[in-house]
């Protein structure tokens, strides 16, 4: 791991706000913060989407786990939990013992410097999203994108998420259709970089690239000086082309079937 720990702390601060928001701000959502871990709970049976993210060492790893288990036990949901940087070890018994599985780590994935302009905008309109025509527009890329339930995109991305202080979303529009999405979500000086989503026909065509610094951009334009984001398997080789590195993971690991 080669990030200093200021700016480690920093993009996993970014991490816990940034999705504390996002999830909090679904039609079903909630988000439990507290100093040893935090947990995002959609109440939708997604995996990738409700964790429990273990943010400081604790003494009780058993206690902790059971707390954030209780989260997901009504609904008996699946749920993975997920790990700061180093903290998974005086769980790994534990996991196992309980049927735990590895999964694939979440990527975390940093810019230290932010681009000025767009120079990969190429023949996509991009819009920042301002109204419901245009969030419908990211609503609808984004369940495609994530394979979401068909109709769930309002539920997932509401309207409540247009009025989030330091955050824009935009979509890139090719052909005259919804082709692609990024949003920025600013948190002290990271720009923090979800939903970059892009649909199935428009891929290779250099669009997730442009979306994502499009949102780089705004982040610089708010005096962001380092960009942070959770790397899919598509995308971590489209953030590297930008510049982004991969200095650390969370490991992670699912919940019993």
């Amino acid at each position: 791991m080669d990030l200093d720990r200021t700016k480690q702390d920093l993009a996993d601060t970014n991490y816990v706000i940034c999705m504390g928001l996002l999830i909090s701000n679904t039609i079903s959502g909630e988000f439990f913060n507290s100093f040893k871990f935090s947990v995002f709970n959609t109440h939708f049976p997604s995996r990738e989407f409700n964790v429990i993210f273990v943010k400081e060492r604790t003494s009780k790893p058993l206690k902790l786990l059971q707390q954030g288990e209780r989260f997901f036990e009504s609904g008996k949901l699946p749920f993975r939990i997920a790990f700061k940087y180093g903290l998974e070890k005086d769980f790994l018994p534990l996991l196992a013992e309980r049927g735990y599985k590895e999964s694939r780590p979440e990527v975390v994935m940093t810019l230290s410097d932010l681009p000025d302009k767009n120079i990969f905008r190429k023949d996509l309109d991009i819009r920042r999203v301002s109204n419901t025509g245009e969030l419908a527009h990211f609503q609808e890329v984004v369940e495609k994108s994530y394979s979401l339930p068909a109709g769930s995109g309002p539920a997932v991305i509401t309207e409540r998420v247009l009025n989030l202080p330091d955050a824009e979303m935009f979509v890139g529009y090719a052909d005259n259709q919804p082709a692609c999405t990024s949003m920025l979500i600013k948190t002290g000086p990271v720009a923090g970089i979800y939903w970059v989503a892009a649909l199935d026909q428009f891929r290779n065509r250099g669009f997730g690239k442009a979306i994502t610094v499009e949102a780089l951009v705004a982040g610089k334009k708010r005096g962001c000086t380092f960009a942070n984001l959770q790397a899919s398997v598509l995308g971590e080789p489209v953030y590297r082309k930008i510049g982004f590195d991969n200095p650390y993971n969370y490991q992670s690991y699912h919940s019993p079937d």
